[in-house]
């Protein structure tokens, strides 16, 4: 009778199985299954009845793999497989797969159990083999460059630089530039240059600069400020060698014939003008670059100077006809072609004997190339290289503008931000590999852009993120129509080699002014707004809400204030007694409460969530479990010797080095036997590390301390590691008792759990227990310890001793008879 109720029970456990559970012979036929293995593979039941199953696999060398560990060990645990789904969609999996005998000892086959972990795998996807491309620009440069820091330490230098100042870049890399290059008499100088920068000017000088060896060399100096990868500000520099113009410009001034010489040898082009512009003499680099000859411009004009440019060279030429020299313009001029050439000019005004202004040398250094490489560096900062999208940097650039724009017109029109984010991308990833992924995200980037209007803006934060603004509305309802459009496009599959990609994305939308007069409060409403939509399912949009904002700013009032609540005396135990079968108290279960000054009484559904993710649970937890101890230790000075308290553990707790040594420092600090304490883990809890957690539990139970399954039959890892961990308790969840009298399913997992605890001679305790009803059904199964607000609510120290105290004075027994 004990075996058939065993095979009822496991029946009932197999069939009902979240996971997908597969029995396959030997030679891989499929010989039983649940309904999740069939939902997993996406296959019918009589598709699947006789089926090899080595065919779902990714890799069927996988399948030869398991079945050899499992036929020499008895179990595999935890394996990591990928498997192909009828409809070509690859599932990521965790497998554990035990070996079957026969009852004549032969091989029968294998039992898997697959947890489908697919859905786990959303991270943002990692650009692989991506070139730097301002890396390959820098190099690329005809200039010496350096990129240096807020402390002016150089952070980057490229070839031209070592060969102008004589350095390897070993030498340079860390080092303050003015101990590296500048001569100690322009050190002042240096310093000053470095703060404008850095302050967010952009200028160019002519300085000097020293070489290694000693020597100095005559520079023009371009200094850009930037900003590094983490945001920080920094100073792109721009070296370039001078000398020859310089010694030129000299040698102009000391004689005549000897300045032709120099002039013709000098690489940037030359023109000497008088004061009324006519052309004096051209170098043979003038010619080479803009196309005219001296013979035929003398004592004429040049007509180089586009329309476009005539105003900023008006005001340059207002300083020579004052006498004053000047340099860096950076402009544009016209070849005799027509061609239009970025150049960089400088100019020197000469005097007659009496000094008045005679005319004036000017030399056009052809800055095309640098302004190609400068445009191209701008580009790659602010826009993203996969897409070619504007990226972060450039969406809160033109976030900032248009508040200000808005601002300024004061208009009654609104306009939306739209956070978007790709459902289920990190499976897509992970599962096709990043090339596909790129793909994906190249595809999803030209269907949004057919989904706005030209003035509308489009923009990728980086992995699977995206926001646009969308301007100039009228309504909500005409972002809700562009957001449902976005939706629709999805609809359809992606295709990349041949192959049909599905995905969907969450959409949260702020709306200005309503949502938001701050970049700040606009890109954070939104954001709240799309994991709202997200957390319903995804493929939907929301639009922000005041009651979004109430949640975000009590949970971080909650997080802020977790941290002093156990400095301040703010954390509680409330008590809740487990009863047997007679309602005598045998024990009780230690529940964490929260005393907030402001908040009032918080329960654990509130901020259990919030402690585990920033780690407070760890301190929480060890408070709770001596705070527990010493109650119980003091109800059983006051007679009620046999009461034991189950107390509650984390998953992070158990994953602690030190936790063992800890539980039995509180036991044995506060006098507690160890076989009063009970206590409660969850089964996902356990599977994390399980190898240790076993350990971890085996060296506490060795002491007298038990454990018991928490929730028991609403996780995965019933079948496969409740023989595994040392189990006293199996807790039925209230789940289950909640509907048991009106659900015959939820009837028979609750008498299966009962019946499964008396196989392996443990216990079975149900919490949630409201009625009598409840209670007579489960006492008639076998169940003779529960808990529910049938027999008491949780309640603080001083009403549980009440509860004591109205028991039958005869002394309460322990839950194990003893």
């Amino acid at each position: 009778m004990e075996s058939k109720t065993a095979q009822n029970s496991y029946r009932i456990l197999f069939e009902r199985s979240p996971d997908a559970v597969i029995v396959a012979g030997p030679d891989g036929r499929v010989l039983d299954h649940n309904p999740a293995a069939r939902a997993f593979l996406g296959v019918s039941e009589s598709g699947l009845y006789g089926a090899d199953i080595t065919a779902f696999y990714a890799n069927r060398d996988d399948r030869e793999r398991l079945t050899l560990e499992a036929r020499e060990a008895g179990l595999v645990h935890d394996a990591a497989i990928i498997f192909v789904d009828k409809a070509g969609r690859l599932k990521h999996s965790l497998i554990t797969m035990m070996r079957l005998d026969a009852p004549d000892g032969s091989l029968y086959g294998y039992q898997s159990i697959i947890h489908d972990v697919t859905k786990r795998r959303l991270a943002q996807k990692r650009l692989e083999n991506q070139k730097n491309y301002a890396d390959q620009l820098i190099d690329m440069a005809p200039e010496a460059i350096a990129i240096q820091d807020l402390e002016e330490r150089v952070v980057r230098v490229n070839e031209e630089f070592c060969n102008l100042f004589y350095y390897a870049k070993s030498d340079c890399l860390g080092r303050r530039i003015d101990e590296l290059i500048v001569p100690d008499h322009l050190k002042a100088e240096s310093l000053s240059l470095s703060a404008r920068a850095i302050g967010g000017a952009c200028f160019e000088i002519e300085t000097q600069r020293m070489r290694k060896d000693g020597s100095l060399v005559d520079v023009s100096v371009l200094i850009k400020p930037i900003a590094t990868e983490n945001d920080e500000p920094a100073a792109y520099v721009i070296y370039r060698d001078i000398s020859a113009r310089i010694r030129a410009q000299e040698a102009l001034r000391k004689s005549g014939e000897r300045h032709r010489t120099v002039l013709e040898a000098a690489p940037d082009p030359v023109m000497v003008l008088d004061m009324d512009g006519q052309v004096i003499y051209l170098n043979q680099a003038f010619t080479r670059v803009f196309g005219w000859h001296m013979d035929e411009c003398l004592d004429r004009s040049i007509d180089f100077i586009p329309e476009a440019h005539l105003s900023e060279t008006r005001k340059f030429m207002a300083n020579i006809e004052q006498g004053v020299s000047f340099s860096g313009i950076e402009t544009r001029r016209q070849t005799k072609e027509g061609r239009l050439v970025d150049v960089s000019i400088s100019g020197a005004v000469f005097f007659d004997s009496d000094g008045n202004p005679e005319g004036y040398v000017m030399i056009l250094q052809d800055i095309t190339e640098r302004r190609k490489k400068d445009e191209a560096l701008h580009y790659v900062a602010y826009h993203d290289t996969l897409t070619g999208l504007p990226n972060r940097k450039f969406f809160y650039m033109c976030l900032d503008d248009l508040l200000q724009h808005s601002s300024r017109r004061n208009s009654d029109r609104s306009w939306a931000l739209l956070f978007l984010d790709l459902d289920k991308f990190k499976q897509i990833n992970d599962a096709l590999g990043h090339d596909t992924g790129d793909h994906l995200l190249k595809g999803v980037a030209d269907r949004l852009k057919h989904c706005i209007r030209e003035t509308d803006r489009l923009f990728r934060l980086g992995g699977d993120e995206f926001t646009i603004i969308l301007t100039d509305l009228n309504r909500d309802i005409d972002v809700a129509r562009v957001a449902r459009k976005i939706l629709d496009t999805f609809e359809s599959p992606f295709n990349f080699n041949g192959q049909e990609i599905f995905t969907a994305t969450s959409i949260g939308i702020s709306v200005y002014p309503n949502d938001g007069w701050e970049v700040e409060g606009l890109v954070k409403n939104a954001d709240m707004a799309m994991y709202a939509a997200k957390e319903s399912g995804g493929s939907a949009y929301r639009f922000f809400t005041e009651e979004m904002n109430r949640e975000a700013l009590f949970r971080m009032n909650v997080e802020s204030n977790l941290r002093k609540a156990l400095d301040h005396n703010e954390l509680m135990l409330y008590y809740q007694p487990l009863v047997d079968n007679t309602n005598r108290i045998v024990g009780m279960e230690a529940l964490l409460r929260w005393q907030h000054p402001d908040l009032g009484l918080i329960l654990p559904a509130d901020f259990i969530r919030i402690t585990e993710e920033t780690g407070i649970i760890v301190p929480v937890g060890r408070w709770v479990l001596k705070t527990a101890c010493i109650q119980t230790k003091r109800w059983h000075d006051m007679g009620y010797r046999d009461l034991f308290v189950a107390v509650n553990l984390s998953a992070r707790q158990l994953q602690e080095g030190d936790f063992e040594q800890m539980v039995m420092d509180i036991v044995e600090e506060t006098g507690l036997p160890p076989e009063k304490l009970r206590l409660e883990v969850t089964e996902s809890s356990m599977i994390q590390n399980p190898d240790k957690c076993i350990d971890k539990m085996k060296a506490l139970r060795a002491t007298g301390i038990s454990f018991s399954i928490d929730d028991f039959g609403t996780g995965y890892s019933s079948l496969s590691y409740l023989k595994r961990f040392p189990i006293d308790t199996l807790k039925i969840d209230r789940s289950f008792v909640a509907d048991a009298m009106d659900s015959k399913g939820d009837q028979e997992i609750i008498k299966t759990i009962i019946a499964m605890a008396n196989n392996l001679n443990i216990d079975a305790v149900a919490e949630g227990v409201e009625t009598k009803e409840q209670k007579d059904f489960l006492i008639t199964y076998g169940c003779n310890s529960m808990q529910g607000f049938l027999f008491a609510q949780p309640v603080p120290v001083d009403k549980f001793k009440d509860l004591l105290e109205r028991q039958e004075p005869s002394p309460p027994s322990s839950p194990d008879g003893t």
